[in-house]
């Protein structure tokens, strides 16, 4: 079998990528893969389905939701923990003792020890929230721990709680690396003393299908303007603002017509303030669709507005700048970094339904060259500093100096 260039620096490493559940996002499981050609990879967590992988080097160690299996299962690990680490087991039952009721110490006693059992190189925690419960892994287990710094676990959340804000002051200078999907948020992660040096900025990769679908904008008939936003219905998207941009245009007698693609239930504030304006006609609430459908429908639209308040960087603006979708951005969190005004995109403050209007006359005054040539480098931004294997190699370089260090 021919040896990588990476097998040659280290030994196999065994790297836990945990979110908590299995399968995970998109972007996770394509992490998992990637990993994988070059190391082990071990899974913790709950099934949300019967689910395998093709890889002989993902192992899944899960936690099972029956009580009955799980307490089959534990007793399994335990006995052989104390065959082979009795002083771990006392380790953890005296992690557990923290825990007040004697459910919630079972709970997670299940869920620690598998971790604990096959002791990964490096545990590489998906979502900040977790850090609170599993950093006594590195404290007592001398498990290195890689924390990925993401949106609302890090933009919002410590500023709503102060108990997770002290956890993370507590525990984020003890953490051997970070990984963040933007420079903004790692700016965010230092507030709370992560290290400068210790956070690498490692892009969310955007699948090549949607890349290989690119094509070269085609500017429409103005008779009907057709924008769209896609994401869950949370207030950090800022979906009011673009309602109300769309109103403002509407009353400007301008024919735009908008949809919310992620509405998986019904949003009351949302319908409300859709009836109130009488927009009913023009703006539609729909549920998710996959992957494949949004690269088919992508093309049906004139833009993609994002009007959130808050982000790392939007893989949806990754996503629809690699199709060649012109974006309206506003500039919250990373989303300087990749929209660049009349270069790359529109670029607006956040709250301003009169600076989103503004970006869809401007859109709607472009001509069909500009936008070409903004599409075209906004693709560009994408091809050559999003794409999937390169930011595997980045996290393989992550995990290897963390391990080395």
């Amino acid at each position: 079998m021919k040896k990588t260039a990476t097998s040659h620096k280290i030994k196999r490493l065994k790297i836990a990528v945990f979110s908590g559940s299995i399968p995970s996002t998109t972007f996770i499981e394509n992490l998992i893969h990637g990993i994988s050609e070059s190391h082990k990879v071990l899974l913790f967590g709950t099934l949300k389905r019967p689910y395998s992988y093709d890889s002989k080097s993902i192992y899944i160690y899960e936690t099972p939701k029956s009580h009955w299996t799980n307490l089959l299962y534990s007793t399994y690990r335990l006995l052989v923990l104390a065959l082979k680490r009795p002083k771990d087991v006392l380790k953890l039952f005296k992690e557990i003792r923290k825990y007040s009721k004697v459910y919630n110490r079972w709970i997670w006693f299940t869920k620690f020890l598998p971790i604990v059992l096959y002791k990964p190189d490096i545990l590489h925690i998906q979502w900040a929230k977790n850090l609170e419960f599993y950093y006594f892994l590195k404290r007592d287990f001398k498990i290195k721990i890689i924390l990925s710094l993401r949106g609302a676990h890090i933009n919002y959340s410590p500023i709503v709680d102060p108990n997770l804000a002290a956890v993370y002051k507590n525990t984020f200078p003890k953490i051997d690396a970070f990984h963040a999907v933007s420079k903004a948020i790692g700016i965010e992660a230092e507030k709370y003393h992560a290290e400068k040096e210790k956070i690498k900025v490692i892009h969310s990769p955007i699948p090549q299908k949607f890349i290989d679908a690119f094509k070269p904008y085609k500017k429409r008939s103005n008779k009907n303007i057709h924008l769209v936003s896609i994401g869950r219905t949370h207030w950090i998207k800022g979906y009011p603002y673009a309602i109300e941009a769309i109103s403002i245009l509407r009353q400007k007698g301008l024919p735009v017509t908008y949809s919310i693609i992620g509405v998986d239930h019904p949003n009351e504030a949302l319908s409300f303030q859709i009836k109130q304006h009488d927009l009913q006609e023009f703006v539609n609430l729909i549920p998710s669709i996959s992957q494949d459908a949004l690269i088919e429908q992508l093309p049906s639209y004139d833009a993609i507005i994002l009007s959130s308040l808050k982000e790392g960087i939007a893989n949806v603006v990754l996503e629809a700048m690699a199709i060649g979708l012109p974006v309206i951005s506003t500039d919250c969190g990373g989303m300087n970094e990749v929209i660049k005004p009349m270069e790359t995109g529109f670029l607006v403050p956040m709250r301003n339904p009169e600076a989103l209007a503004n970006a869809v006359v401007e859109l709607i005054e472009s001509s069909e060259h500009d936008l070409q040539l903004m599409t075209q480098n906004a693709n560009d931004i994408v091809k050559f500093n999003f794409k999937a294997s390169d930011k595997i190699k980045e996290f393989l370089e992550l995990y290897e100096s963390t391990f080395n260090n």
